[in-house]
């Protein structure tokens, strides 16, 4: 009876929270943003959960905070900041340490502040906050190819072109970089409000999406120009490009206030594949997660997710592969202080007591139905 009771909540709950979404008035699928209080045990979109080990201790390599992780011809890119250093750190598919691509400390080295890292050639183009910069695959730095201060924190190449997604406002979702032309000047704001903005680049089998804050659109990029994929749409909410607008005249002091005193809608993590799109936003104060199915475009929704598949620890997603898996890197720290309230899972408390003797991150592979 209570397995009968489990499975009517369970569908209950999944009723309530898949919506099917909208198409604009402009013939474009909308992305509608709705708040959401719903806890869901992660089995009802997550199918298989796997775990790789950064085997970073081994080699006395010590890895801090995790900003963000890619995969990059089939090894784990993992970009780290511990305290004044910030590094891009490269591991096999299994975890196997491979070597750091670039280090950046204390403001010393010909990168600076190294913020995303893509495949160029035979040899990786890191975006810094000073220019574009080539470095080899085996961690040596070979050259500046654009020097121009940044604009944003995500880019990609196109036919030598460099796209480098906006975060400083404007109507501008990108500005183009090439290594054939001088940078025309760029005036940037103060750090405070160049990090009230996000964006992100997203491929797939040669497939490339890009979104910014800033634009109440996601871009589909062809080859030659983006061109509008989503409508951005707040519900109830105005849109964090919708609040910039209405910014005006306004200082740097007035606008830092003005938009943490307006409620709005803003997206704080967006990804995508060939079958779905992820996104995390914020409605106000209030946190919610959308997981749409691209070919139905049902959308689930749901504000907090409890790992019931092994009973282990569940956090924010940073990648999604074009095998539909989540990248989710969880710390030695919190594997270590995550207590099991169902005692059934014992693979994870075993798997709990290795990670607390190698104090080795790692990522979690979860694959979406």
């Amino acid at each position: 009876m209570k397995y009968f009771n489990y499975f009517f909540f369970l569908l209950f709950i999944l009723n309530i929270s898949c919506v099917e979404n909208k198409v604009s008035d402009e013939g474009i699928k909308t992305i509608l943003l709705v708040e959401s209080k719903d806890i869901l045990p992660i089995s009802s979109f997550i199918g298989e959960l796997t775990y790789v080990e950064l085997k970073a201790s081994e080699v006395k390599v010590e890895i801090g905070e995790v900003l963000n992780v890619k995969e990059l011809e089939g090894d784990l890119i993992v970009h780290q900041r511990r305290a004044n250093e910030i590094s891009f750190l490269r591991f096999s598919k299994d975890g196997k340490f491979l070597n750091e691509i670039v280090n950046n400390i204390l403001g010393n080295g010909p990168i600076s502040k190294p913020l995303d890292i893509i495949l160029y050639k035979k040899d990786f183009a890191v975006l810094g906050e000073n220019g574009i910069h080539i470095v080899s695959k085996d961690g040596k730095y070979k050259t500046k190819l654009i020097s121009a201060p940044m604009t944003g924190s995500k880019f990609f190449e196109s036919k030598n072109q460099f796209f480098v997604v906006s975060e400083i406002g404007g109507n501008d979702a990108y500005r183009v970089y090439s290594p054939k032309e001088k940078p025309k000047k760029i005036v940037l704001p103060e750090p405070r409000i160049r990090q009230l903005g996000y964006s992100n680049v997203v491929t797939w089998q040669g497939n490339l999406q890009l979104f910014s804050s800033y634009s109440d659109t996601v871009f589909s990029f062809k080859g030659k120009q983006p061109e509008p994929a989503y409508k951005i749409d707040g519900g109830d909410f105005p849109t964090f490009a919708e609040l910039w607008k209405s910014v005006g005249d306004r200082d740097e002091k007035e606008t830092l206030k003005y938009i943490y005193n307006t409620q709005h809608a803003k997206i704080k993590e967006y990804l995508e594949n060939k079958n779905f799109i992820f996104v995390t936003y914020w409605l106000g104060s209030n946190a919610t997660t959308a997981i749409i199915n691209k070919s139905t475009w049902e959308t689930l929704y749901y504000s907090r997710a409890v790992n019931d598949v092994d009973g282990g620890v569940w956090d924010k997603a940073f990648f999604l592969s074009e095998n539909d898996e989540l990248y989710i890197p969880i710390n030695a720290y919190k594997i270590g202080g995550h207590k099991i309230s169902n005692k059934k899972y014992k693979e994870f408390k075993h798997f709990q007591l290795h990670i607390a003797a190698t104090e080795n991150p790692v990522i979690m592979r979860c694959k979406l139905k």
